[in-house]
């Protein structure tokens, strides 16, 4: 049996139970009573300092939140200023579209001015453009200057389309606007004088147009072009308005069917030969032996040009020159032309007028010369008119009695006395020049002969 001290040794003692405590916090041993006073310390304490932290938690926040509010303008001004790839692409596929339409409308725009004067568009073919490209070589710059096409002006105009029909309609009309027998102040050497306005000769060619005396202009030279356009727009030349401010009509010649060789020579079709050397070697020696025979100033201003164009305008020759010749050596007078109307040259202008192809009958074509000398009188008569015929045409033109005067002629030298004889006996057909004087007395003119009556013989031939 064991002792009582073994069994207590064997017997475990189970501890007390303790009171709950929270793992969370640290257990505060509290030894005996804590002062009030300082409790009230420490919680004013820490409730100052959680209302420091939540001040400065809010501050925080506010600058967080105006920090967010900046990232996000930042960002949209991002996507702003760099807009999306697909979107750039729309917008540029946009304006080549609007681009390639305004492209478009100019060219119809184009077209159809091209297709108001008859003109149409010729371009390059594209092949030959591929062509041309490929022919430029990758070795170096010889090839390149070797393969290279320059352009030319000439490759870049179109052969032109003229209407002709509507050309002439459009001439007809500008002529028709113009007054006929209308007067133009014309400047002239010490003051003005009027100037009946005359039709401007003008040649309609099929590859040009010629106006005045020349020169020639071919439809493809832009000058050509900017008349031309001026015509069918219903506006005179822009080059003739220094001349002709108030218009001008035209005399147009229609010669469609003709091409004008611009170097004014028709090829010779035959074989060619060489003849008269000896003869003109003669006649030029001929002239070197008479040297005072020299050509009057008149004479050199007529083989002048009266106009030439130059870059699109009219530039006028003799006035000038005359001007300069007068200033050195005095011109003599110009003779005043008239055209006495006979009954000849009114039944002429009628047979033209209805039958402009039916050949021309025989006549007479006189050119009378005043006294003075200042008066050129031109008669058309018939060759069976009489010498009185002309005499009384002559005194009704110049308005006084046909006894008046006498008419001659100073090669050879004779009186034409006779009223009674005709022209065709007189050898005053087909043209005659002559003379006029006052009457003198029988006795007083031995070196001229009265023209004698025809005989049965055959009649003098004019001189």
């Amino acid at each position: 049996m064991s002792s009582p001290l073994a069994s207590l040794s064997k017997t475990r003692k189970v501890p007390l139970p303790s009171e709950p405590v929270n793992p969370g916090r640290r257990g505060i041993r509290i030894y005996g009573d804590v002062p009030a006073s300082h409790d009230s310390e420490l919680m004013a304490s820490m409730t100052r300092k959680l209302w420091d932290l939540e001040q400065q938690v809010k501050a925080q926040t506010d600058e967080i939140l105006s920090k967010d509010r900046k990232i996000a303008a930042l960002e949209d001004l991002v996507q702003t200023l760099q807009p999306h790839p697909a979107e750039a692409t729309l917008q540029r596929q946009e304006e080549l579209e609007t681009l390639c339409v305004q492209l478009q409308r100019q060219v119809r725009e184009m077209e159809r001015f091209l297709s108001d004067y008859g003109l149409q568009w010729v371009g390059e073919p594209m092949d030959q453009e591929d062509s041309e490209s490929k022919t430029v070589s990758e070795d170096g710059e010889r090839d390149w200057m070797t393969a290279k096409k320059f352009w030319k002006p000439g490759d870049s105009l179109a052969p032109p389309e003229v209407d002709f029909d509507r050309l002439l309609a459009s001439l007809q009309d500008l002529s028709e606007l113009v007054v006929e027998g209308d007067t133009q102040v014309t400047p002239v050497p010490g003051g003005a004088r009027l100037r009946t306005l005359e039709p401007i000769p003008l040649k309609l060619y099929r590859n040009g147009i010629m106006m005045f005396d020349g020169p020639f202009q071919p439809f493809y030279d832009p000058s050509t072009q900017r008349c031309l356009r001026d015509i069918l727009d219903g506006f005179f030349p822009s080059e003739l308005q220094r001349l002709y401010p108030n218009g001008v009509p035209f005399k147009v010649s229609d010669l469609r069917n003709q091409v004008y060789l611009e170097d004014g020579l028709d090829p010779f079709p035959g074989e060619g030969r060489v003849v008269g050397r000896q003869r003109m070697h003669k006649a030029w020696d001929r002239a070197e032996e008479h040297p005072g025979s020299r050509m009057t100033a008149e004479k050199f201003l007529n083989r002048l040009p009266k106009f030439v164009i130059r870059q699109g305008e009219v530039i006028d020759i003799r006035g000038p020159i005359r001007d300069t010749l007068q200033n050195c050596c005095p011109l003599p007078t110009r003779i005043q032309e008239i055209v006495v109307e006979t009954p000849t040259l009114a039944t002429e202008r009628e047979r033209s007028q209805k039958s402009p192809n039916t050949p021309a009958p025989p006549l007479s074509m006189l050119r009378i010369k005043s006294e003075n000398g200042e008066q050129s009188f031109l008669l058309m008569m018939q060759p069976d008119n009489t010498i009185g015929d002309v005499r009384a045409l002559l005194a009704q033109a110049r308005a006084m009695d046909a006894s008046a005067f006498e008419i001659f002629s100073t090669f050879p030298p004779t009186l034409y006395q006779d009223d009674a004889l005709t022209l065709q006996a007189a050898g005053l057909v087909p043209k005659a020049a002559l003379l006029l004087r006052a009457r003198r007395a029988p006795n007083s003119s031995p070196n001229f002969s009265p023209r004698p009556c025809p005989g049965p013989g055959p009649s003098p031939s004019p001189q």
